[in-house]
C-alpha cells in the first residue's frame, strides 16, 4: 500500500505546483521534461491521474480548511483565535483558513483541468483513445466534487475550465459566476464521468460510475432544495432516488459494514469509500492530520493538540445510550478503546486522568469529553501506521455510502416534510440498524437531519446539510435550527462546569457538573446566535486583492457547445 502512495505523491510533482498572486489560475510544470516524454503508454497516461487521489494534492483544503466547517455546523467546541471565528460565525475575508479552501480547491481543479486539457497535447500515438476519455472521465468527477463544495461555501464563485487558456489568452481577472451555472458545470461533468466510467475499477481508490452517480444523487437533492432557481424540483429528486438505488444496490449491505472500524488504516478504500483521500506515513501533508489535530493527549497519540477539542454538548445530546457509533464518535466517561495505548492494556477515557500519584496527566475539557473518530493512536498502537509529522496512514472521506442511503431517503421525501414511504425507510433503518437502532415508521426532515448529523459528526459533511435547510425554508429557519442546537435546546456556548464542592475524589462523575450557556451561570460565553453573515463565506481577501473582479455582481457562465 505504501508504493501506490509513493507513487500517487511523486505522481503529484510531476503535475505541477501553485504559482503568482492568482494561484487559484496559474499551474507552472515542476519537471518540464516530463511533457516530452512521460504520456507514451496508457499505463502512463492512467498513472497521471494519480495526482488526483493523494493527500499532497489535497493539502491545502483536507488539512487546513476542510474540518473547520465542524466548528461551523457546532459538531466541534474550539474557541481558539482565527479557527474559533468559525465556531462563532465571525469569520471575515482575511481568516487565514478562508485563503487555504478557497486556493486548495482551485489546486485540485487545475490538477483536473490539467488532465483534461494539457495532458491530450503531449499524448504519443501509442496512447489509446480509450485511455485519455477514461483519464478524463476521472478528472471531470473531481472536478465536479470540488466545485460542489464551493458552490454550497462561496455559492458565487469563478468557473475555471481550462487554466491554460485563460493564462495564454491573459485571462487571469475572472469574475464570479453565479451558484446556478456552478451547479450545471457540475451536472455536465457528472454526466460525462457516468457515461465513460466502468462500476468498478482494479484500483479500489479509483472514482467509478458508481461514484459520479453517488455525487450526481448528492447534488440533485442540493438543487432540487432550492424554490429560487426554477427547477423542476420533482424531477431532480427523482433522479436523485434513482441514482443513489443504484449506488446502493452495487455495494454490500451497510449493516455489514462495521462501523467501529470505519475510520481505521483497515477501512481504507472499503466497501464504505465512494471517494477518499489517500494518506500515508510519508511526511508533513501527505497524510491523514487528525489523528495529531484531535486527539486528547500524548498519553494516547505521539503528537497531538486537541485536548481543547470536543463534541459540543448539542451533539452529545443527540446520541441516545444503546446508540453503537457513539462511542466511536467521540469519547466518554467510561469508554473503553483497546487499540489505543496498548503498552498499558489499553485506554479508559476518565474526564480528569491522573497517574498512580495523583499527578494530572489528563485535564478535563469544557465538553467532558473528546474526539475518537479518525483518532488511531500512536504509531506503536497501529503498525506504524502514524508518523511524526502529522501523518497517519488512514484515508480522509470524502463520500460514504451511508451518506447515499439517506440520500436516497431525502430524495424520495422530496418536497414535503416527511414521509412514510417505505423504500425511504428502509434506506434511514439501515443507517439506524447499523447503530443498533430500532426503525422508525415516519421520519420528517428535520429527524433526518438529526440522523446525518450522527452518522456524520466529525466528517465535514453536517455544515451542507444547513445550507440545504436554508434553501428548503430560508435561512431564517436554518439559523432556528442551527442555534437550537439541531432542537436540542442546547446553543453551541453550553459546556459542562462544576458543582460547589466537585474534588479530584469527584471530579470523573459528570453528575458533579452542570451545564451552563450563560457567563452569569459560568459558562464562558453567552448564547453565540449565528445570522446571515454565516451562511456564506466571503471570498478571500488574497484572492479578490489579486483579482478585485470577484467582488463584482456575479455573472451568468457561457457554456460551450461541448458543454
Amino acid at each position: 500500500m505504501k508504493n501506490i502512495f509513493k507513487y500517487i505523491l511523486a505522481g503529484a510533482v510531476l503535475a505541477g505546483s501553485l504559482t503568482s498572486c492568482d494561484d487559484f489560475l496559474t499551474v507552472e510544470p515542476v519537471d518540464k521534461l516530463t511533457q516530452d516524454s512521460f504520456y507514451d503508454s496508457d499505463a502512463m497516461v492512467r498513472a497521471n491521474t494519480l495526482t488526483l487521489y493523494g493527500a499532497k494534492a489535497w493539502d491545502n483544503f483536507c488539512h487546513d480548511f476542510q474540518w473547520k466547517t465542524d466548528l461551523l455546523v457546532g459538531d466541534m467546541f474550539y474557541t481558539y483565535d482565527q479557527e474559533g471565528q468559525w465556531y462563532f460565525g465571525t469569520y471575515t475575508s482575511v481568516n487565514q483558513y478562508i485563503n487555504q479552501g478557497w486556493k486548495g480547491l482551485y489546486a485540485m481543479i487545475s490538477q483536473c483541468n490539467s488532465i483534461i486539457h494539457d495532458m491530450p497535447r503531449y499524448c504519443k500515438g501509442s496512447v489509446s483513445e480509450a485511455a485519455k476519455v477514461q483519464a478524463f472521465a476521472e478528472a471531470r468527477c473531481i472536478r465536479a466534487y470540488c466545485y460542489y463544495l464551493i458552490a454550497e461555501l462561496w455559492h458565487d464563485a469563478p468557473i475555471v475550465e481550462d487554466n491554460s487558456t485563460n493564462i495564454m489568452e491573459n485571462n487571469l481577472q475572472l469574475r464570479r459566476n453565479t451558484q446556478k451555472s456552478i451547479y450545471q458545470f457540475i451536472m455536465n461533468d457528472l454526466d460525462y464521468a457516468i457515461a465513460n466510467l466502468k462500476d468498478t475499477d482494479s484500483e479500489a481508490y479509483r472514482v467509478t460510475r458508481i461514484t459520479a452517480l453517488a455525487l450526481r444523487a448528492k447534488v440533485g437533492v442540493t438543487m432540487a432544495s432550492h424554490k429560487d432557481y426554477g427547477y423542476n424540483r420533482d424531477a431532480l429528486y427523482a433522479q436523485a432516488a434513482a441514482d443513489a438505488k443504484v449506488v446502493i444496490d452495487a455495494r454490500p449491505e451497510l449493516t455489514s459494514i462495521d462501523y467501529s472500524t470505519l475510520f481505521d488504516v483497515e477501512a481504507n478504500n472499503g466497501p464504505e469509500s465512494l471517494l477518499a483521500i489517500q494518506c500515508g506515513v510519508l511526511g508533513y501533508g501527505y497524510g491523514n492530520g487528525r489523528n495529531c489535530a484531535w486527539s486528547r493527549s500524548s498519553v494516547i497519540a505521539d503528537q497531538t493538540w486537541g485536548e481543547g477539542k470536543g463534541p459540543t454538548i448539542s451533539l452529545q445530546k443527540l446520541y441516545t445510550e444503546d446508540d453503537k457509533r457513539r462511542q466511536w464518535v467521540y469519547m466518554s466517561s467510561g469508554d473503553y478503546y483497546p487499540n489505543l495505548d496498548k503498552a498499558n492494556g489499553g485506554y479508559t477515557y476518565n474526564i480528569v486522568n491522573r497517574d498512580a500519584g495523583g499527578n494530572e496527566i489528563e485535564h478535563k475539557n469544557e465538553m467532558c469529553a473528546h474526539i475518537k473518530k479518525y483518532i488511531i493512536g500512536k504509531s506503536a498502537d497501529c503498525d506504524g501506521n502514524v508518523g511524526l509529522n502529522q501523518d497517519a496512514a488512514n484515508n480522509i472521506y470524502l463520500l460514504r455510502l451511508a451518506d447515499i442511503y439517506l440520500v436516497r431517503a431525502e430524495a424520495i421525501m422530496g418536497t414535503g416534510n416527511s414521509t412514510s414511504d417505505s423504500e425511504a425507510l428502509k434506506c434511514v433503518n439501515a443507517v439506524r440498524n447499523r447503530a443498533g437502532l430500532a426503525d422508525v415508521t415516519e421520519i420528517t426532515y428535520r429527524d433526518l437531519l438529526k440522523e446525518r448529523r450522527k452518522e456524520f459528526a466529525f466528517e465535514s459533511i453536517n455544515w451542507y446539510d444547513i445550507v440545504r435547510l436554508g434553501y428548503r425554508e430560508g435561512n431564517a429557519a436554518a439559523l432556528e435550527f442551527l442555534n437550537s442546537g439541531y432542537e436540542t435546546g442546547y446553543n453551541r456556548a453550553a459546556m459542562y462546569v462544576a458543582k460547589d464542592g466537585t474534588n479530584e475524589h469527584n471530579d470523573n462523575n459528570i453528575d458533579q457538573y452542570v451545564i451552563a450557556d450563560t457567563r452569569a451561570a459560568g459558562a464562558s460565553y453567552n448564547p453565540i446566535t449565528f445570522t446571515d453573515y454565516a451562511m456564506v463565506v466571503p471570498v478571500p481577501a488574497a484572492a479578490s486583492t489579486a483579482s478585485p473582479q470577484l467582488l463584482d455582481e456575479p455573472v451568468e457562465y457561457e457554456f460551450t457547445t461541448a458543454e
